[in-house]
């Protein structure tokens, strides 16, 4: 069940995701772009493996990490 909801205006419209529907489609987009976990990309961000990448994918990634559900709380409890 997708329950997007939809932000307009005159001039745009906006799809709205739940947490858990961004946290769903970060992770999907993990996996397709370096097949592994949302978990393991974190852990490997917060150990500054993608530190000097010039990777689309990882860049594309890193963008959407803080749009992605996971709070930072999430992701430190996880790289420890």
């Amino acid at each position: 069940m997708n329950t997007l909801s939809k932000c307009e205006s005159d001039e745009y419209a906006v799809d709205l995701m739940s947490a858990a529907e961004a946290r769903a489609f970060f992770d999907q987009q993990v996996m397709d772009f370096l097949n592994i976990d949302a978990q393991e990309f974190i852990r490997r961000v917060q150990a500054g493996e993608y530190e000097n990448t010039d990777d689309c994918s990882i860049m594309s990634l890193l963008m959407m990490l803080p749009f992605s559900g996971y709070s930072s709380e999430y992701a430190n409890k996880q790289s420890r």
